[in-house]
């Protein structure tokens, strides 16, 4: 009798990975990929302007620094751009050390200080102006213009609505060719979203009497979605 149940055990393991390994769905399926693209203009931008002096000493290349930062806020807020939407993003102060070709020890030449403020903006025809006013305050830096959204959910739905249309499209045409008819769709993945962000980087130059303003075009993001779909017929 023990030798019976113990058969019964064994042949009772050896049956589990057996119905383990049998297909969970049905095994006609059309599987396709979508993809869709939204194109829409941008509603923010964000531009990082500074200044980096080189003074004897440290106190010298920090008070300068300052005394720029200040003229610059102060312009900044002239053009009505909010305190609140201007932040500093980078304080660095550190030496400058000389290069002996004697083999002497470097020694410390002076100190280099670096000030940046980064603005938000949502009214995009600020950013020319915030570039030329915080130049000729002082600025010998900027770092780039990056345009972007505010609120990205209605584009990124709206993406995904058009890869899930692609799909089944695809999907559609692969039954008809073959003579079947889809019943269902069993699973639906989504692949990711992306936002391609535009960059624009200049370095202007204080404007001289006569100079045109630093042209601004902000053109059109791309909001491409992707997403797997599998069908049953």
């Amino acid at each position: 009798m023990r030798w019976f149940l113990a058969g019964v055990l064994v042949i009772a393991l050896l049956a589990v990975p057996v119905r383990a390994q049998a297909p969970e769905g049905g095994r006609n399926q059309i599987i396709t990929n979508g993809t869709g693209r939204v194109e829409v203009a941008p509603t923010q931008a964000i531009v990082t302007v500074g200044v980096q002096v080189q003074r004897n000493t440290a106190a010298e290349a920090s008070a300068e620094v300052s005394r720029v930062a200040d003229q610059i806020l102060a312009r900044l807020q002239q053009l009505g751009i909010r305190r609140q939407d201007i932040r500093t993003s980078g304080v660095q102060l550190q030496p400058v050390f000389t290069s002996p070709r004697d083999g002497s020890a470097p020694q410390i030449a002076g100190y280099r200080a670096l000030y940046t403020l980064t603005l938000t903006l949502t009214d995009l025809r600020q950013v020319g102006p915030a570039i030329d006013e915080s130049t000729k305050a002082g600025a010998n830096l900027v770092q780039g213009v990056s345009f972007g959204l505010r609120d990205d959910s209605a584009p990124r739905r709206e993406a995904l609505g058009a890869a899930v249309r692609e799909a089944r499209a695809k999907a559609d045409a692969i039954a008809q060719a073959a003579g079947l008819q889809i019943r269902g769709i069993e699973r639906i993945v989504e692949e990711g979203v992306e936002i391609q962000f535009r960059v624009e980087r200049a370095v202007p130059s204080p404007m001289a009497p006569g100079q045109v303003p630093t042209p601004i075009e902000p053109g059109l993001l791309t909001i491409t979605a992707r997403v797997s779909m599998v069908f049953n017929f």
